[in-house]
This record gives C-alpha cells, structure tokens and sequence, in this order.
C-alpha cells in the first residue's frame, strides 16, 4: 500500500516554491527507500495549478478566504469561501487520506489543515519567513512540527516544537551554465550583469527604482529585470517611453543592455541566476534562500511595514549580517541603488561578501523535510 503525503498551500511564489522543492525531494527520497509514495497537492490559484502541472503532480483546487491588510469589500466576500473551501477539503482529504500533512502556510493552506486535525492526520509546517504568518500562526498550534528558516522565528511557536532546517529551494535554479545562459539572454560575457527581480506577483516600488534608474544602470551594467506579469504593461511603455525620449543618446544603450521580462518559469529563473552577477531584490524568504545558495551579492529592497507585517525587513536584517545590503523603500533612489551595486560589485569586496552569504544557505533544508515526513530520520 502506498504511502501518501498531502501538501498544501497556494498563492504566491513564496508559499509555492517551497512546497514545490519539498515534494522534489519526497519523490527523489521515497524512490531511493523502495516507498510507494502517492502525493496531492491542494490548495489556490493558478501560479500552484501551474506549478504542480509542470512537476506532474497532483492538484486539487479548494476556496480559500484571504485576510487583506486593509479595508476591502473582498475580505467580507470571501467570507462565503470559508464554508465551501471545509467542505471540499472534507471531501478530498477523505478520498485521499494521507498519512500525513505538509502545509507551506498561506491562507490557501488553512482549510486543509483544518480538515486533517478534524481527521486526526499529522500536520507539519514550514514557516519561510522570520516573523509567521497568520495562517501559520495559526496551524502551529496544531502541528505535530514546525521547521524554520530563521532562528527568531521560533519564539512565536511553542518551546520545543520548532526546527530550524533553513528554506526548501528548487535545485533545478542551479544548474545552468553562465556561458549558455549569457547567450540567451543576448548579452556581452564582459559586462556585469544585474537581475532586479520583485518576486512571482512584482514589486511596483522596485519597479519604478528600476525605471528611474534605467539610464545610470544601463551605461555602466547589462540588466535583466522581471518586473511581475500585472505589471509589465505599465514596465514595458515607461522603457519604450524612454527609448524614444533617448534616440541619439541613451536609447541604444537600453536597447542593447535592458531585458525586460514579466515572469521567469523554472528554465529562465535558473539561466538568469546563472548570468548575473548581483541580484536587487525583495526581501521575500524564499528568494533570500535562492540567493545564499548562489553566493551571488544582493541589494534587498524589503517591502515597507504599511503593506506587510514587517516580516521583510526582518528577513533583510538577518541576511545583512551575511553580507547583503539592504535599502528601505523610503531611502530608495537611482543614486543609492547604484552606489550599493557599485561597492558590491568591487573585485576585492565581491569575493568576501559571495562567500559569507552562502554560509546562509540550506541546501539541505527539502531533504531534512522530507526525511521527517517519510519517517526516516533526518541526516
């Protein structure tokens, strides 16, 4: 009889990724150990139903209430979602029955975790960023376990129940070659080259740094930036807007040294980690976990306290100490922007910083999960 593991969550690429990497591993581990292992994934949205087609897994699909920061008529519609979201989860969890549960927190994940305590399955979650989040706030109470990637974050859970493990990344972003994915990309090997990227949903502070600095950036470095599906039409006519303010001066400079994309799937992320040089980027967890692992200096622009929890400029501190710089949205201009990338970029400095950043990375973090998850113990 197979073993089966429900994983849940859903939303953006923070809560999906993470998930993703984790059942890599559970099918890599499981194969190894002779198991039989069934996996099913529920959750929301397009970007897990996506995510979950291309790794030929199992998805369900259950509404989900989200919890918005702020007033909107949203929040008392989904309201509605809360009774139909449970009783899809009564359903599929019963036809399913796992053996255990693994939610990557999110407001996606709650309805499942919900239904499996009902069920009396065991539940572990992850909680990627230094301060959690409501749903795992709330799931942590009923977790059997909960891993961490941070060691602050334990003191919101109950003494003895977090594991610190680090961030579950994709291992697929790390294997292209920098010569290939310079080719790609239509880019001269001998320039430096910066990734400015905002995350799965984009980043419009970090999108408008990017755009008031396009000019600067692009006579001294070569660019690639992903500025987020939503926001790519609104990206796209500002540079077309300068191009053709530029003709004669500055506009071949962009043409030549600006590659502009509204989202990257697995292929593109891992060339274009492989092609940089330095990545400017949110302070999200997962991407933090991606950069440690690429060694490669950062500047975080962490999201401000008016639309979060705070919970990136926590993350941003605690990467600082490993090297990263990061520059408050309120203190974001072209001329700090690039004076960070410049000092970073410094061949002495270079070498160090890349260095003490990968001594934050967790390789390892997917397969100490999914050891857990199988029974096995974790090495």
């Amino acid at each position: 009889m197979s073993y089966r593991i429900l994983l849940l969550g859903g939303g953006s690429g923070g809560h999906v990724f993470p998930l993703i990497a984790v059942a890599d591993a559970l099918k890599e581990k499981a194969a190894q150990s002779g198991i039989p292992l069934e996996l099913m994934v529920m959750g929301e949205g397009d970007f897990l139903k996506n995510a979950c087609a291309e790794r030929g897994l199992v998805f369900k699909p259950v509404m989900a209430a989200k919890v918005r920061r702020y007033f909107s008529l949203l929040n008392f519609l989904d309201i509605l979602k809360i009774p139909v979201g449970l009783l899809q989860s009564l359903w599929q969890i019963f036809i399913f029955m796992p053996d255990v549960v693994f939610s990557k927190g999110g407001y996606a994940s709650v309805p499942g975790a919900f239904v499996s305590r009902l069920y009396f399955i065991p539940i572990y979650i992850h909680e990627s960023d230094s301060v959690p989040g409501l749903a795992n706030k709330v799931i942590g109470g009923m977790a059997k376990a909960v891993f961490i990637s941070f060691k602050t974050t334990e003191r919101y859970f109950k003494a003895g129940k977090s594991f610190m493990v680090g961030n579950p990344v994709r291992k697929d972003l790390f294997v292209a070659d920098k010569m290939a994915a310079t080719q790609m990309f239509g880019l001269d090997q001998s320039k430096k080259t910066i990734l400015v990227m905002g995350g799965s949903q984009g980043a419009q502070k970090v999108n408008e740094a990017m755009i008031n600095s396009l000019v600067m950036m692009v006579s001294k470095f070569q660019v690639i930036h992903q500025c987020g599906q939503s926001q790519f039409n609104a990206v796209k006519a500002e540079v077309d807007r300068l191009i053709k303010e530029g003709q004669g001066h500055y506009a071949e400079a962009i043409q030549k040294n600006y590659k502009l994309f509204p989202f990257f799937d697995s292929k593109q992320m891992a060339a274009a980690y492989a092609a940089c040089d330095l990545v400017v980027s949110r302070a999200g967890a997962g991407s933090i976990a991606e950069i440690a692992m690429l060694g490669k200096p950062a500047v975080l622009i962490p999201l401000s306290t008016n639309a979060s929890r705070g919970e990136q400029i926590t993350n941003a501190v605690e990467f600082s100490k490993f090297g990263a710089v990061y520059v408050e949205e309120e203190n974001l201009n072209p001329n700090i922007l690039i004076n960070q990338i410049e000092a970073l970029l410094e061949p002495a400095k270079y070498q160090e910083v890349s260095q003490k950043i990968k001594t934050f990375a967790s390789p390892d973090a997917s397969d100490k999960i999914a050891a857990t998850l199988l029974g096995q113990p974790a090495q």
